[in-house]
């Protein structure tokens, strides 16, 4: 007997409730499959209270190789106006395991004192914390990191609207000149990370591409120093020309904050 426990970040395949982040970028030697939920949420604590419960369950789900992470993010500067406040994802390494129930051996293993009644309260305890309000798939296309070791405390998160015919040249110049900048501000200790997202399927009209750049503090995102790295890795390139095609390329759509709240990793 499997329980129909519902995490809020773990759900099946249901038609418009799933996110997929597919890592698959060249510097990647893990597959990475993320479902990410974009969650409004009226009431932090009592939705982080059970996001501490859930935590126990995904560590246990860990252990069984059902997941390779976990992760749930504050969205900062929200207000009560705006439709998503809290980002949760689970990665996965194949997508054959994202249809999948979370087992009673995994129930009982992380709260062996719950009852079948106690699951049933928690499921819909679980439901009435949070709404789902919207969903997407994105694949990696480059990163500084391989694996899920690096992942950030903080997050800027930027959609971006490609011109139409121009992913490709947008996609050369960040592999080719921006990510040599970002991994080189990684190695001075100035962020943790950064890496682009290509949006698929889905929505493609808003935007097409998401980039992430991720810091262990706040006070990182003050030490950024990437452009002085500019003419001593790229010596025969001109950084205005280059910035000026890329504002050509593309349009920043949206810009947020995430900042990690709980995470289960290996």
């Amino acid at each position: 007997m499997v329980y129909s426990i519902i995490s809020p970040t773990f759900r099946y395949f249901l038609p418009g409730f799933l996110f997929l982040l597919l890592a698959s970028s060249k510097t990647s030697c893990q597959n990475i499959i993320g479902v990410v939920d974009y969650m409004k949420v009226n009431n932090p604590d009592e939705y982080l209270a059970l996001e501490k419960q859930w935590k126990k369950i995904h560590e246990e789900r860990l252990e069984e190789g059902m997941i390779i992470g976990w992760a749930v993010y504050q969205i900062m500067f929200k207000t009560a106006e705006d439709p998503y406040n809290f980002v949760a994802i689970s990665w996965y390494d194949s997508f054959s395991k994202l249809d999948k129930k979370v087992p009673q051996s995994v129930l009982e293993a992380a709260y062996p004192e719950k009852s079948k009644e106690d699951w049933k309260t928690f499921e819909q305890n679980t439901n009435s914390s949070r709404k789902i309000i919207t969903s997407g798939v994105f694949h990696q296309q480059m990163s500084t990191s391989s694996d899920l070791s690096n992942l950030a405390n903080y997050y800027v998160v930027n959609e971006i609207n490609i011109k139409p015919g121009k992913s490709k040249e947008f996609l050369k110049i960040n592999e080719e000149v921006f990510m040599p900048l970002y991994m080189e501000d990684k190695k001075n200790n100035n962020r943790m990370g950064w890496s682009l997202w290509a949006k698929w399927p889905g929505n493609m009209k808003d935007f097409q591409y998401v980039s992430a750049d991720g810091y262990k503090n706040l006070e990182q995102i003050n030490r950024v120093d990437n452009l002085s790295y500019f003419s001593k890795i790229h010596p025969n390139l001109d950084m205005d020309r280059i910035s000026e095609r890329v504002e050509e390329l593309r349009t920043l759509v949206n810009t947020e904050m995430w900042k990690m709240i709980y995470s289960v990793l290996p």
